[in-house]
C-alpha cells in the first residue's frame, strides 16, 4: 500500500487518542507492521508526528492516572442512578421514564494507595540519600577491628539491618578484611627490607680532589733576550 497523507493523519489520531495498539492500527488499515515502520523511517514528518502522539498519549494517561490517585487519597463521592421505565399509554411499543432515583455514597480514602505513596517518597528519599553519600562520602574512624567489621557488614548489607545474620556478607567481609590484612603486612615488610638495606650499604668514598697546579710567572718582558733580568727578578 502506498503512503497516503489521509491515512497518515487517521493514524496518528487514533495514536494520540489511544483507541487502539499499533498492531490494531495496521489491521484496520490493511497494512503490515513492516509497511508502518518503513513510512515512520523514510518519511520524517510522519515519523516525529507518530512519537509526538505516542507522548501526548503518555501524558493523558500519567494525568489520568494522578487525579485517580488523588482520588483514592482523598475520598471521593460516588454517584449511582437508577431510572424506572413504563410503557407509554400512547405507543406502547415505546418506554416512558416513570422515576429516576440518584444515590451518592462516600468513598473513604484508600489505605492502600496512602501506603503505595508513602512507600514511594520513602524509597525516594532513600535514593537522595544514596547519592548524597556518594557526593559527600561518610567518614567514620574506629579504634577496634571488630567495630570497623560490624560497619562494613552494615555497608554490605545495604545499610539494613540484619547483615550479620546472612553468612554470604559475613564472609565477603571477612574476606575482604583478610585481604586487607595481608596487603598491609606486605606492605609493612617491603619497608623494612628496603630501610635493611639501605643501612648495610657502605658508605660511598667521595674521589679524592686532583692536586691543582699553580700556574707559572708569566714573562712580564718578552722583549728582553733570552738569559737576561729584568731588575724586579
Amino acid at each position: 500500500m502506498k503512503y497516503k497523507e489521509k491515512t497518515a493523519s487517521e493514524i496518528i489520531r487514533m495514536i494520540e487518542q489511544d483507541l487502539c495498539s499499533i498492531s490494531e492500527i495496521c489491521k484496520s488499515f490493511k497494512i503490515s507492521r513492516k509497511t508502518f515502520y518503513e513510512w515512520k523511517k523514510a518519511k520524517p514528518d510522519f515519523g516525529e508526528a507518530v512519537e509526538e502522539a505516542i507522548d501526548h498519549r503518555e501524558e493523558v494517561m500519567i494525568a489520568s492516572a494522578r487525579i485517580g490517585l488523588k482520588q483514592l487519597l482523598e475520598g471521593y463521592m460516588q454517584k449511582k442512578e437508577k431510572v424506572t421505565y413504563i410503557p407509554d399509554k400512547n405507543d406502547p411499543l415505546n418506554e416512558v421514564e416513570k422515576c429516576r432515583v440518584v444515590e451518592k455514597k462516600f468513598c473513604p480514602p484508600s489505605i492502600r494507595a496512602i501506603k503505595y505513596v508513602l512507600d514511594r517518597e520513602e524509597r525516594r528519599k532513600d535514593r537522595d540519600r544514596l547519592l548524597a553519600s556518594e557526593r559527600h562520602p561518610l567518614v567514620i574512624e574506629v579504634q577496634d577491628e571488630e567495630t570497623r567489621r560490624q560497619l562494613m557488614i552494615l555497608k554490605g548489607n545495604g545499610f539494613r539491618s540484619g547483615g550479620s545474620l546472612n553468612p554470604e556478607v559475613v564472609a565477603a567481609v571477612d574476606k575482604e578484611m583478610e585481604e586487607e590484612g595481608r596487603k598491609t603486612k606486605n606492605e609493612e615488610r617491603k619497608v623494612k627490607n628496603e630501610q635493611g638495606q639501605a643501612m648495610e650499604q657502605p658508605p660511598v668514598a667521595q674521589p679524592s680532589a686532583a692536586p691543582v697546579e699553580k700556574p707559572k710567572p708569566k714573562n712580564l718582558y718578552p722583549f728582553l733576550p733570552p738569559g737576561y733580568t729584568s731588575r724586579t727578578d
